[in-house]
C-alpha cells in the first residue's frame, strides 16, 4: 500500500472514496448506464405526464369554450336580426292599419264573435292550417325561432 494512503484520516477516506465514484459513475452515465435505485426518474415522468394531459385537457376545454362562444354570438346576432325584422314588419302593419279606410269604424261584436268562431271551427277542422307559419324558411338546425315563438318558448321546450 502506498504511503500516502496511510497517512489519510476518515474524511481523506471518505473524499477519496467519494472521487473515486465520481470517476466511475460520470462516465458510466455518459455512456448511457443510469442507476436510481429510488425511481425518481419514473416518478418525474409520471409527474410529467400528468401535467402534460392536465394541459392538453385544459387547452380542449378552452377551444371548446371559444367555439361556443362564437356559436353563442352568432345565435345571438341572428335572433336580434329576426327581432329586428319583426318590428319593422310590425311597425308597416301598424301604419298601414292606421291609415287604412275603415280603421277608425268600430267592429260589431257579434260580427266579431261570428268570426272568431268561424275561425275556430276551421282550427278544428285543419289544425295544421292554423299553425304559425314562417315568415321566411328556417335555416338548418334549432337556432331559428318560428314565426309567432319567442325565446322563452324555445327555453322551455
Amino acid at each position: 500500500m502506498p504511503s500516502f494512503l496511510r497517512v489519510l484520516t476518515p474524511v481523506g477516506w471518505g473524499l477519496l472514496f467519494m472521487a473515486l465514484a465520481l470517476a466511475v459513475v460520470w462516465p458510466g452515465h455518459g455512456l448511457g448506464l443510469r442507476w436510481d435505485p429510488f425511481g425518481l426518474a419514473e416518478r418525474r415522468l409520471r409527474t410529467a405526464e400528468v401535467h402534460a394531459a392536465a394541459a392538453a385537457s385544459d387547452a380542449l376545454a378552452r377551444g371548446l369554450e371559444a367555439d361556443g362562444m362564437a356559436e353563442q354570438a352568432r345565435r345571438l346576432q341572428h335572433h336580434h336580426q329576426q327581432a329586428v325584422a319583426v318590428e319593422r314588419a310590425t311597425a308597416v302593419a301598424t301604419a298601414q292599419a292606421r291609415s287604412a279606410h275603415d280603421a277608425s269604424i268600430p267592429l260589431d261584436p257579434a260580427r266579431a264573435d261570428r268570426l272568431v268562431r268561424h275561425d275556430r271551427e276551421l282550427c278544428r277542422l285543419a289544425p295544421a292550417v292554423c299553425r304559425s307559419a314562417s315568415a321566411e324558411p328556417a335555416p338548418a338546425g334549432d337556432d331559428a325561432l318560428r314565426a309567432g315563438q319567442t325565446s322563452r318558448e324555445t327555453d322551455a321546450g
